[in-house]
């Protein structure tokens, strides 16, 4: 309906006819209908893919009478979403319903003691049994036990025990723990679980060792694909769970209780159903990955015989922890408080007053005020941008150093003491799996990342050492092995340096101009990175500080003087092409899907390019060459980066995954060599394994653990390693200089 309105207003009184015009505006706002109005919410500019997921669904429960309307103010997204934060509610009461009222009659509710007597007469006939635990929250230090869930394959049954609940009857956690010890701790019985370092942890907080662990879903479906997005297991088993028996979708914590609940205060009927299915889903995923896994025997025995033991040694590692010196921590970080002090004064006089942690204050100052060429094509600030203009400014050498300090003072020396449990050390956690490669990483702290300056706060305990062993060149010893190139395998046969013999070979030099702290040394362990990994000449070239085609001439030179080593990289980018994945020598297997249809693209564009330029090489600057078909080169270069990224991967994986799994066998020989000498094993750090030993520790001892070391592999060149005893980490002495010190 038009909206007739007579002005009898003046032409110079804007205010007025503005107020006019709102008023108008509201009147027509006021005759939208319902309809209109989200039509205009889900039209809005700044809606999201996920604000509109949300708005369609809050529309659909909205014409469904599921919701309502919360104002009868002109309706906007804000409302919207609050209608959508309204539904979530209702939807989890409506599948906590759900699940109560479908609960299986084989999920039992332990409440009584008679219950659990008879719970553990049946444990007693089952070889292999599902466990899971429920807490209060994840520090496996501090957080504690709420409840047990078990699964009885050869019973057909799964139980809940709560024992920390703040409502439902229930049995107390020690009377509980006391009649499981017996099954929790027996090696003879078999334990399955998903992340099971987690329950373990918590098991020990409360003062049992569980024993007897058979396998880990978690670790196992890593091993079965590295390259799943989630490994939960809720997520795995709404992938996976139609092969086992499983075709609803299982929710997620979360999805069920919100961000913010606590399982102490979930009803006991209603963790029935979820803890109880948790058992029964790990060990229905554990069943058939087993099928899986004995189709494929190298992974069974990688699997068995090193992951799943492996786990042991993640939890001892983790459980020892690190000592921190916080009286170092105190007076390195006053003193380096004072260096950043310093370097703030030199910074404002080159760059002005500026906050130096800001990018944007940063960018203004670096591309508008000073015009510094923009390396990166989008302004950045980053530390990789910033080292490459560091031969343009004077000023960026010191803001490279003031990043480094801020981070080495604000993310260890003043975060790591903090991070300190109540005996006293930090107890980081190791993943053994959560690389692609099959290396370990490390959180809280990140040992991989820690500065050498950092390293000084973990220091022995009174009585104990540091010792650290390093495998020597453990990746180009894998190489010399895989490829079988007997020249690059003679240096390590006859006991020469690898790199100045490489070096005097590729530059075609005398030996002894390739000494250590030579240029052609040095040069040669760069270069030798970047032929293993496919390392582009163009990144070669400015690491070396030298042109794009001398870059490319020490690869052609390289490959020339070692054409075994040549043949196996070659050989390898033609097997992932044939099969999507490779093997380590251990059979670990990195999977890359669509990868040999990318390939056999990628060679029918190189033969159709090499056929008009009548070459049997692609140029390096084939975009220069006007013969090419511009769609033609367009369709190469959008291919070619992903298939030469599968390429250096493939190799990688096979050098670099290899030699993990030489590190985890060592640190399994390692782990059972010093337990029982009341040693610690208590970390990992790329190839280097990290002990607490007695300070009276003997050259014979330390001999014999350097041996556990080097009998991990049988390689065709000799493993070595490289030992530093110490009292505080990165404060080393090589065996010969510490036994000289305390004779």
């Amino acid at each position: 309906m038009e909206l007739e309105i007579k002005l009898s207003l003046k032409d110079d009184d804007s205010q007025a006819v503005e107020r006019v015009k709102k008023a108008v505006k509201k009147k027509t706002a006021s005759k939208e209908t319902i309809e209109q109005a989200w039509e205009r919410v889900l039209s809005l500019a700044g809606n999201t893919e996920a604000d509109l997921q949300k708005l369609y669904a809050v529309k659909r429960a909205f014409e469904e009478g599921k919701v309502g309307r919360d104002s009868d103010k002109r309706f906007s997204k804000a409302e919207a979403l609050r209608m959508w934060q309204q539904l979530q509610e209702i939807e989890r009461d409506e599948k906590l319903e759900k699940l109560v009222a479908e609960t299986p009659d084989n999920y039992i509710l332990v409440q009584t003691e008679k219950q659990l007597n008879k719970l553990v007469q049946d444990l007693k006939n089952e070889p292999i049994i599902a466990v899971d635990t429920e807490t209060t929250g994840l520090d496996v230090y501090n957080d504690e036990i709420v409840g047990i869930s078990l699964t009885l394959p050869n019973a057909d049954y799964h139980v809940y025990i709560p024992v920390a609940h703040t409502t439902g009857k229930q049995l107390k956690r020690d009377v509980v723990l006391k009649a499981l010890e017996p099954t929790l701790t027996s090696p003879f019985i078999g334990k399955v679980l998903h992340n099971a370092k987690f329950d373990i942890h918590m098991f020990i907080r409360h003062g049992l060792r569980m024993r007897g662990l058979a396998h880990d879903t978690q670790i196992a479906m890593a091993i079965l694909n590295e390259n799943e997005t989630s490994f939960a297991l809720k997520n795995l088993a709404t992938k996976y769970g139609k092969h086992f028996g499983f075709k609803d979708e299982s929710y997620t914590f979360e999805e069920l209780f919100g961000k913010n609940a606590k399982f102490a205060d979930v009803p006991l009927d209603v963790a029935l159903v979820y803890a109880a299915k948790d058992t029964h889903l790990t060990y229905k995923l554990y069943s058939w990955q087993l099928e899986h896994l004995k189709k494929r025997d190298r992974l069974l025995e990688l699997y068995q015989k090193l992951e799943n033991p492996l786990i042991e040694v993640c939890i001892d590692m983790e459980q020892n922890g690190f000592l921190i010196d916080l009286e170092f921590a105190k007076e390195y970080g006053t003193e380096l408080q004072e260096e950043i002090v310093q370097i703030e004064k030199k910074l404002k006089h080159f760059f002005g007053d500026i906050n130096f942690n800001s990018p944007s204050q940063l960018q203004e100052v670096l591309y508008d005020v000073l015009e510094l060429p923009d390396i990166s094509k989008n302004r950045s600030t980053d530390k990789a941008t910033l080292k490459k203009l560091k031969n343009h400014h004077k000023g960026i050498d010191f803001l490279l150093q003031y990043r480094d300090l801020t981070k080495l003072l604000g993310t260890y020396i003043e975060a790591l003491p903090s991070q300190i449990k109540k005996d006293g050390r930090i107890h980081g956690s190791f993943n053994q799996v959560s690389t692609v490669t099959g290396r370990f990483s490390s959180n809280n702290p990140n040992l991989q990342n820690l500065p050498p300056k950092a390293r000084k706060l973990i220091i022995a305990p009174e009585g104990k050492l540091i010792l650290g062993i390093d495998f020597s060149q453990i990746e180009p010893r894998v190489l010399a092995h895989m490829s079988n190139d007997k020249k690059l395998q003679e240096p390590y046969l006859k006991g020469q340096d690898l790199y100045s013999t490489l070096a005097s070979q590729v530059f075609n030099v005398p030996l002894e101009e390739c000494v250590d702290g030579s240029k052609y040394r040095k040069m040669m362990k760069v270069g030798l990175l970047a032929v293993m990994y496919g390392t582009s000449m163009f990144t070669l070239a400015e690491q070396l500080g030298i042109t794009v085609e001398e870059a490319h001439k020490f690869i052609q030179d390289f490959f020339k003087t070692y054409p075994d080593v040549h043949q196996f990289i070659n050989d390898t980018h033609q097997y992932v092409k044939d099969n999507e994945f490779v093997e380590t020598l251990y059979g670990r297997k990195r999977r890359f899907p669509t990868h040999t249809r990318n390939a056999r693209e990628y060679d029918a564009l190189v033969r159709k390019m090499c056929s008009i330029l009548g070459t049997n090489e692609l140029p390096l600057n084939f975009w220069e060459y006007k013969e090419l078909p511009y769609d033609t080169k367009r369709s190469f270069q959008k291919i070619k980066g992903e298939v030469e990224r599968v390429r250096r991967m493939a190799v990688n994986a096979r050098i670099q995954g290899t030699a993990a799994d030489i590190m985890k066998r060592a640190l399994l020989n390692i782990h059972a060599h010093v337990k029982p000498k009341g040693w610690e094993v208590i970390g990992t750090v790329h190839d280097e394994a990290l002990m607490l030993v007695d300070s009276s520790i003997t050259l014979k001892e330390i001999e014999e653990i350097e041996a556990c070391m080097i009998r991990s592999a049988e390689l065709d060149v000799p493993l070595k390693v490289d030992t530093e005893i110490m009292t505080r980490w990165g404060e080393g002495y090589k065996k010969g200089e510490w036994f000289q010190l305390v004779a």
